[in-house]
């Protein structure tokens, strides 16, 4: 044998980085969605809550400015004449307002507080009549206000009661009213009267400090101690009563109705469907039909939720679906192994059944015939140890130890070299560095069992060379092996690539290649189980065996396995 040594070459065929085509941003309203989406159900309930409250608040003012400034009802309380004769409708001012004694009249005045430190206060007639003081809106009677007058009080339009203020510790109030008595039209004047006469004179303390003669400034008559305020009566008019009713009921109305509205859509949209999906989905999963996806729901806490039950149905499905492969391939493995006992058992049944009738005509068995009983008995007990041998493999541990890439390469090297010596037959091997960097977390006796069953395969079938080619890195460090990088983007990947010049692997070949007593020339010592296990060590080992043939011509096997952190 001639050993062609590696190359070096730390770029390998990997060594060039494509550039991957970045995908379409997601639009600023998609982002939103989704960021929304992810909130905690407390904060999305937060933003519901501040939503209610601004639409309650803003709608009900609405309707209650709406009601307010309604045609429905005119705003009254009293009637009077206008200067045209026509009786109409309008508020009362509430005062103050003094008695004129000489014109029997309420009057309209003004409080003055007397200088000093003082509580008292002077009360001066404006000798306004009783019209209109002011009207909001010129085009109807609405919000017009009119000052009160004694015919108000005597029909019973308004109440008068005492304003207050220049009390002595002479008050006479009980000598006119009693405690409950009102202030009527018919005991107005004799009250005015004495309680002028038993209060505080502010008005001549107000000319004594002030020097100002009201009688000469306003008139006889015009000043007063005492002063009056009015409330008028409300007309009970119904629709006066349904717009009250309907002002103080719109808050409840508005408040409770929209509460009902956004928090209801809140627990349909945030809870209910996104716990109906999980629901549905667990009772899938119950049900054992795997063959769906989960997808994110609403809310963060239902949202890792559902992260959680996705994952546990991938989880469940991947073993579901290794159960079936492991049931497929105990299948295919038995009718294998039915298959090939056919002819040992064959051979001894047409065996025995010479010997009883050569045993019935008194003939001994030669030699040769227990030759072939003993050489199909032989081949009965590999089969059986084959078999054990397979089940025992996938219970097999794997130990994995942190080596460096360049030193695991030269000991797989050495195998090799070792593997191919031993068979002899003239053959050379060459063997081809990839892309070797860091360390690996290798099982190396497991790896080294796979390349020993690949190369005794290439041994039988090679011309004249065989080649081996090792990578170790990053997913496209494979690619400098050949056709073996296959990790995703930031898995460690060692791959081992072996190539013969024989025939290459036929079309049946490369699809039954690994199957279990699959060969195209069994004999007594080898069923055709040796890529079968190997492809069982590298599915232990994390990675996966492909078959494939070399431009050139000649079989190709190329392993890959996870040698990543192994935790």
């Amino acid at each position: 044998m001639r050993r062609v040594l590696p190359k070096m070459n730390r770029r390998g065929a990997g060594g060039h980085r494509s550039k991957e085509v970045g995908s379409p941003r997601p639009s600023r309203l998609k982002r939103l969605r989704a960021w929304w989406a992810s909130r905690p159900l407390a904060v999305t309930f937060a933003v519901y809550l501040a939503c209610y409250l601004v639409v309650a608040t803003a709608l009900t003012m609405v309707v209650i400015s709406a009601f307010d400034r309604s045609d429905f009802i005119q705003y009254y309380e009293v009637e009077f004449e206008d200067q045209g004769g026509r009786v109409t409708h309008a508020a009362v001012d509430s005062g103050p307002y003094i008695y004129d004694e000489e014109l029997n009249q309420l009057v309209p005045a003004t409080e003055i507080d007397v200088p000093g430190d003082n509580p008292y206060a002077v009360f001066v007639s404006v000798d306004e009549q009783s019209v209109p003081a002011y009207t909001q809106d010129g085009s109807s009677d609405r919000y017009r206000e009119v000052y009160a007058t004694l015919e108000m009080l005597e029909s019973g339009q308004i109440e008068l009661y005492d304003w207050g203020l220049n009390y002595n510790d002479q008050y006479p109030q009980e000598d006119v009213l009693s405690d409950y008595d009102d202030i009527t039209a018919q005991v107005l004047p004799e009250y005015d009267r004495i309680n002028r006469a038993g209060r505080v004179d502010s008005v001549a303390m107000f000319e004594a400090a002030t020097g100002i003669d009201f009688a000469q400034a306003f008139g006889a008559g015009k000043t007063s101690n005492v002063a009056y305020y009015a409330d008028a009566i409300r007309v009970a008019e119904p629709g006066y009563t349904i717009l009250n009713l309907l002002i103080g009921a719109s808050p409840f109305v508005i408040y409770g109705g929209l509460a009902i509205i956004m928090f209801r859509r809140f627990y349909r949209v945030h809870i209910a469907e996104p716990l109906d999906d999980l629901s549905g989905a667990a009772r899938r999963i119950a049900a054992q039909d795997l063959d769906f996806c989960i997808q994110p729901v609403q809310g963060k806490e239902l949202g890792a939720l559902s992260v959680t039950l996705e994952d546990m149905r991938a989880s469940l499905l991947a073993a579901q679906r290794e159960l079936w492969r492991t049931a497929e391939e105990r299948r295919r493995l038995n009718a294998a192994f039915a298959h090939d006992l056919r002819t040992p058992v064959t051979v001894l049944k047409g065996t025995v059944e010479m010997a009883r009738l050569r045993e019935a005509k008194g003939e001994h068995m030669d030699e040769e015939r227990l030759e072939t009983l003993a050489g199909q008995v032989g081949r009965l007990e590999s089969y059986a140890n084959a078999m054990s041998g397979l089940s025992k493999l996938e219970d097999r541990d794997v130990v994995r130890t942190s080596i460096g890439a360049e030193e695991l390469a030269d000991e797989l090297f050495e195998h090799a070299a070792d593997i191919v010596s031993a068979r002899g037959e003239g053959l050379e091997l060459a063997c081809k560095r990839g892309l070797l960097e860091g360390d690996a977390c290798v099982d190396v006796a497991l790896v080294e069992e796979v390349m020993g069953n690949v190369l005794n395969n290439a041994c039988g079938h090679a011309a004249g060379s065989i080649t081996v080619a090792v990578s170790c890195g990053t997913a496209a460090g494979g690619a400098a092996a050949g056709d073996g990088g296959d990790g995703s983007a930031g898995d460690r990947m060692l791959v081992v690539a072996i190539e013969d010049d024989g025939p290459g692997f036929t079309p049946e070949a490369l699809h039954r290649g690994c199957d279990p007593f699959y060969s195209d020339r069994k004999s007594a010592e080898h069923f055709g189980l040796g890529l079968n296990v190997s492809q069982i060590l590298v599915q232990l080992h994390g990675g996966k065996i492909e078959l494939g043939n070399a431009p050139d011509g000649g079989a190709r096997v190329t392993a890959t396995f996870d040698v990543g952190a192994f935790s």
